[in-house]
């Protein structure tokens, strides 16, 4: 019997998770370490240098991997007018030129800038360091979204756990064997960065279904047509995104210091990796899928496939933010010390926002499908402006709780915004009552937890984790049918998997 497409959402989206698990395990390691190693004045501009990382990796790219996606479940679908080869060799060779531009910039930048622009004497050669990641991780970035267009999510997920392991044994060697410095730690990075992507290489040219292609494959139309499609997702989508998700630190930074900065990125570094569990698989799996199905089966069964990811994605949602209200602040002294806990206040509204974030790979699927970038470009970048102009209103009047405001104001607008102009091309409607029965579910479940073992630091974390689980679940499968059903299934595997005998 062929997999359902929710299931094979289900199935993909939790290799996705699980990489991100044990990748964040990984996280969990180092989190405490590093916010006790450095200052809360160094981990600020650790994460400085690893936003103005992202941006020019984000600039290197160029949207290629974006178009990507696309262009490969075309070829996969038989649609495609260009070979698997031609879109290989075009997006690897393209993506590794524009990589390497975006490299020479940051160093360039780096030597050049003057000193009284960075505020801090040591970023000049921190930059320096970056810059020279910045070609490995376009490079990767080509090689991953080749893994993701295929599906091959197990792959995509051992390559990821693997480097994650070997970055945190090589940094962990830097600061406490060679030495306790920010430049000893992206130096360990850009070891660990560039070994894990020259083994996806290899991995990725040893591949069964991997097409031989040589430079000669290369084609100008095709490269074009590839800018013309991820030039816009590039600059309205990933820049805009990126200025939208860390834009705050740049106004922080420069309004009220380094310091306040270093409380702030450890909350928001804590909730990005309950992200990248819980929220970034589904859009990582769910987009692969929809287009697929677009090409093979069209509107109406893309349409409906999408709705019920939609609300499945909202019934996992929402406990996530209710879950982090509620044991984030003791997370947070426990992981990063009590020196952070008043950074815990931005918790709830920092995972809100990028809970309502996750779900713009469905409510604009229109647009991807159709290829309408520059849409997706003037809502995001709209979006990034109105977060940078808050910011700069808020942080300076009520300090971080103001970034983390603006961060989820900034958020539901794009995607209110993103959600009606992809309905004009496919009709994907906001399950308003699914919202409303996941977020009466996910309330009392905080109202619940909030009087369990009080105070206790990781023992109240643990027991209002173990029991906030099962109660939401409960409670959400008795008032909504979609829940109702997943329970069931997921049962029924469950007690297959136990009962069932295994063939010899």
């Amino acid at each position: 019997m062929a997999e359902s497409p929710l299931k094979r959402l289900l199935v993909q989206a939790s290799h996705y998770s699980a990489a991100s698990l044990l990748a964040t395990v990984s996280g969990l390691i180092s989190f405490p370490l590093l916010t006790r190693i450095f200052s809360v004045a160094d981990y600020g501009v650790m994460n400085l240098v690893s936003v103005t990382l992202a941006v020019t990796v984000a600039l290197g790219k160029v949207g290629l991997q974006h178009s990507i996606i696309r262009y490969q479940t075309e070829i996969r679908s038989g649609k495609g007018k260009f070979t698997a080869a031609q879109v290989h060799a075009t997006a690897l060779i393209g993506m590794s030129v524009t990589g390497l531009g975006a490299t020479l910039i940051l160093v360039a930048g780096a030597r050049w800038v003057p000193t009284s622009w960075l505020g801090d004497s040591r970023l000049r050669q921190l930059f320096t360091i970056a810059g020279l990641v910045v070609l490995i991780q376009v490079v990767e970035s080509a090689l991953l979204n080749f893994l993701r267009a295929d599906q091959e999510t197990s792959l995509f997920m051992k390559y990821q756990v693997a480097k994650k392991y070997l970055g945190l044994a090589l940094i962990l060697f830097a600061v406490f064997v060679v030495s306790k410095t920010l430049t000893a730690f992206y130096s360990a990075l850009l070891v660990s960065e560039a070994l894990a992507v020259a083994w996806l290489a290899l991995l990725f040219i040893r591949r069964d279904d991997s097409p031989p292609f040589s430079p000669r494959d290369f084609s100008r139309p095709l490269y074009l047509e590839l800018l013309g499609f991820g030039i816009p997702m590039m600059i309205g989508y990933e820049m805009s995104g990126i200025v939208l998700a860390t834009g705050d630190r740049y106004v922080i930074h420069g309004t009220i210091g380094a310091t306040q900065l270093g409380l702030y990125s450890a909350a928001y570094n804590l909730c990005q990796y309950v992200q990248s569990i819980f929220i970034a698989s589904v859009g990582q799996a769910v987009m692969p899928l929809y287009l697929q199905m677009w090409d093979q089966k069209g509107v109406e069964e893309t349409t409906a496939f999408i709705g019920r990811s939609l609300r499945t994605y909202i019934l996992f949602g929402a406990p996530v933010i209710a879950g982090v209200a509620v044991v984030g602040p003791e997370l947070l002294r426990s992981l990063a010390g009590n020196r952070y806990a008043s950074a815990a206040v931005i918790l709830p509204w920092v995972i809100a926002g990028m809970v309502v974030d996750g779900a713009n790979s469905m409510l604009a699927a229109g647009l991807f499908i159709h290829r309408k970038t520059r849409h997706i470009m003037v809502v995001v970048l709209t979006s990034a402006a109105l977060n940078l102009l808050l910011n700069l209103i808020l942080v300076p009047r009520i300090g971080i709780m103001g970034a983390a405001i603006a961060t989820l104001v900034s958020y539901v607008l794009a995607s209110f915004a993103l959600a009606l102009a992809g309905r004009r091309l496919l009709p994907i409607k906001i399950p308003w009552a699914t919202i409303l029965r996941a977020g009466l579910a996910s309330f009392a479940m905080y109202a619940l937890l909030t009087r369990l073992v009080p105070g206790r630091h990781a023992l109240t974390v643990g027991v209002r984790c173990l029991v906030g689980a099962p109660v939401y679940l409960l409670l959400v499968a008795a008032i909504d049918l979609d829940a109702r059903a997943l329970l069931v299934q997921a049962r029924g595997r469950l007690w297959r998997w136990l009962f069932t005998p295994q063939s010899p």
